[in-house]
């Protein structure tokens, strides 16, 4: 679940806040808390500040111009994927927006007129797929025959932000996948084709189908390595080929 979302000043200064759920942020010690942490980063690595966690809780930031900063306060349990691209849209919809306010070093609370709406909207949008019926049952058909094989354990369809294509699946096993996409979130520009990662007695490939979705296969170990990404590269190609660019996210 989604908190907060934050537009700061580089000096911690609170300029907007918008609050979901019932956590209650002290902004005196926030402010100071993130100014310490820019200057920190900025003076020692000569970088900015791209993520933090706080017990439970995660915070997302993307920078806008040279003063101010968008923050996202969630779960550490949801998706960053997920959570990113949505901080990513909504710094979009701002610059757009709000473009003549960013630019002004002295920009308030009072400036962001109409912000609450937009924000309220945006996050309580859910992101699911635009998918036709027949189309998404094909894809489950193709699934399921896939987990129907002797070497696979589980499989699933997500979308690029870690969202499945059914409700149907394993918790345990989506929040595993989840959290190793998760493990990649930073390489925005170099999202990797495959990934293979070895689980207890278990490995998982990963493989990306299209812009739009990702493959999951758990396997057991003693199934060899090219038979189970021959499997997989299978399995994606038949999806890839049913749903060509009738797949979209939110």
């Amino acid at each position: 679940m989604i908190h907060y979302f934050l537009i700061l000043k580089r000096t911690g200064e609170n300029v907007y806040k918008k609050c979901f759920g019932k956590i209650d942020l002290d902004e005196t010690i926030v402010s100071g808390f993130f100014s310490a942490f820019f200057t920190f980063t900025q003076k020692l690595y000569g970088a900015d500040l791209e993520d933090i966690e706080f017990g439970p809780y995660r915070m997302l930031f993307e920078f806008v111009g040279n003063e101010l900063i968008l923050a996202m306060l969630f779960d550490k349990s949801d998706s960053i994927i997920n959570t990113q691209q949505k901080l990513i849209k909504l710094k979009k919809i701002v610059k757009q927006t709000y473009g003549e306010t960013i630019k002004s070093n002295v920009c308030k609370t009072e400036d962001f007129e109409g912000l609450d709406e937009i924000v309220d909207n945006f996050i309580s949008n859910s992101q699911e797929c635009e998918i036709s019926d027949a189309t998404k049952s094909n894809c489950i058909s193709i699934l399921e025959k896939f987990k129907s094989s002797n070497e696979i354990i589980d499989c699933c369809l997500l979308s690029m932000n870690g969202t499945p294509l059914t409700n149907e699946i394993n918790k345990e096993f989506l929040n595993l996948v989840v959290g190793q996409m998760d493990a990649f979130w930073k390489f925005k520009n170099k999202i990797l084709d495959q990934v293979i990662l070895s689980y207890e007695d278990r490995y998982i490939i990963l493989h990306k189908i299209n812009e739009d979705f990702t493959l999951a296969g758990l396997f057991r170990r003693n199934t060899p390595i090219g038979m189970a990404t021959y499997l997989t590269e299978d399995v994606a190609g038949k999806i890839a080929r049913i749903t060509g660019k009738t797949i979209k996210m939110e």
